[in-house]
């Protein structure tokens, strides 16, 4: 199996949002219980079902490779599928080792589709079995995303069930601040200020911007001023 393979248990996924996506970079805001539940989940070896929502753009994606990250740092081996990709069906569900860590990203992408649905409850059902453990994500509670299988939503609502909060505008600005310092990025408060001002609040998108940033300043060699975003970002 190639590293680019959506499925991996032997090597970390190659997947570029994946290898910067740790705990000690995610601001946890008004999370704190979800993220600790899955770190001492994760660390523990724990059989559990957790199943996590929000809109685009939370952080769910970062959470599930922060948690492969930490199992694999352990030696625990991980799987990973986002329904969001085109390529992932049913047939790859089949593939995933139930004893492993499973994390399954936009798993609504799913729902409507009777044959699919199925295919989720069966890896449900298997690894319930083989006491492992199944991390989801969704942009809304089970109830709520459209599922047809009515025993589907009952399993998926009988593990632990978190919302993941958005950040606040303050948030937002630890959040940068936060990921700016990890890298070593010297950016000033009023720049940060000014980017939130002028850019898309959804985190995502703002830590893309930041990885555009980073990299301009790394060619240019300049320091990150006002001046420079509006260079930088056409802004």
């Amino acid at each position: 199996m190639n590293s680019n393979s959506p499925i991996s248990s032997q090597i970390p996924l190659a997947i570029s949002p994946g290898d910067k996506a740790e705990f000690d970079n995610f601001l946890v805001g008004d999370n704190a219980e979800l993220v600790a539940v899955i770190k001492s989940g994760v660390s523990d070896s724990e059989s559990q079902l957790l199943y996590m929502y929000g809109p685009p753009g939370v952080g769910k994606s970062h959470l599930l490779y922060a948690a492969m990250r930490r199992a694999q740092q352990q030696s625990i081996k991980t799987s990973y599928l986002s329904f969001r990709d085109e390529g992932v069906e049913p047939d790859l569900l089949l593939a995933l080792n139930p004893q492993n860590l499973i994390c399954l990203d936009d798993i609504h992408c799913w729902a409507g589709n009777e044959n699919y649905e199925k295919a989720l409850f069966a890896v449900f059902e298997q690894v319930k079995h083989d006491g492992g453990q199944l991390l989801l994500s969704a942009c809304q509670a089970p109830q709520e995303c459209g599922f047809l299988l009515k025993d589907l939503i009952s399993r998926l609502s009988s593990g632990l069930i978190y919302p993941l909060k958005k950040l606040s505008s303050v948030q937002q600005f630890e959040a940068i601040k936060l990921r700016a310092n990890i890298r070593g990025l010297k950016i000033s408060d009023e720049a940060v200020k000014y980017l939130l001002s002028r850019t898309s609040r959804d985190t995502r998108e703002l830590f893309s911007t930041l990885d555009t940033i980073d990299q301009a300043s790394l060619i240019e060699k300049r320091r990150i001023t006002i001046p420079f975003l509006k260079t930088v970002l056409k802004i």
